[in-house]
């Protein structure tokens, strides 16, 4: 099975929520619309319920479940937040943009920084870096934990990423056979140079959207 990076830009209010509960994250990557078709469909279910089910009696059995919902329970608050979510028009909520760098990460990331793991320089985080999320080291995915970069970090690895002579450095730096025999995934051809400058600019592109939008960024492979 073979290893994507994808990069999904979020506001700072959403890293917030997945930074107090990380379990959240996995669901980023899930599909365009970082919804599970799963909890889409729980979703549908709980609101058919709640049409039916006395709005005190629920709350009542949900408090004594968890009591940290009493706070959002109170005066009935968790249906307000739902019936505000379903009221809003789908033109207000749109899908988190997303990058997938699929199998030229490691390449584009080699070629930024000359070694196969991040290390202490700034353009050697642009891929691979990032704080981790949770305790888990193999991640939802197996092939590590995701990972997120602060707005502040955006604006700072775009910046990076868009210094003049960049993509020169990046270019010269392409040598199949000695990426090939650095074990750099996933094994590289000659005929792979301009896939992997493009996939440089699609990633440039994308920090620098998220850097103007003042977002975050979570990233993880795949």
């Amino acid at each position: 099975m073979s290893m994507n990076a994808t990069f999904v830009e979020i506001d700072t209010v959403e890293l917030a929520r997945i930074q107090r509960d990380p379990s959240l994250a996995e669901a980023l990557f899930q599909s365009e619309s970082g919804t599970p078709e799963s909890l889409a469909a729980l979703s549908k279910v709980v609101q058919d319920r709640l049409k039916t089910v006395d709005p005190e009696v629920l709350a009542a059995k949900l408090e004594a479940l968890d009591p940290r919902m009493k706070e959002l329970l109170a005066g009935r608050k968790l249906f307000k937040l739902i019936e505000e979510r379903q009221s809003r028009p789908s033109a207000e909520r749109p899908p988190s943009p997303v990058l997938a760098l699929d199998k030229a990460w490691h390449g584009v990331h080699y070629l930024l920084c000359g070694a196969a793991e991040p290390g202490p320089t700034l353009l050697s985080q642009a891929v691979l870096g990032g704080t981790v999320l949770g305790e888990d080291d193999e991640g939802f995915s197996g092939y590590g934990a995701p990972r997120y970069f602060t707005a502040p970090q955006v604006a700072e690895l775009a910046a990076a990423l868009n210094r003049p002579g960049l993509e020169a450095e990046f270019t010269a730096r392409f040598d199949p056979e000695k990426m090939s025999a650095l074990e750099i995934y996933p094994g590289w051809r000659s005929s792979d140079a301009q896939w992997l400058l493009d996939s440089l600019r699609h990633l440039r592109d994308f920090y620098t959207k998220a850097a103007v939008d003042g977002n975050a960024i979570v990233t993880c492979l795949v």
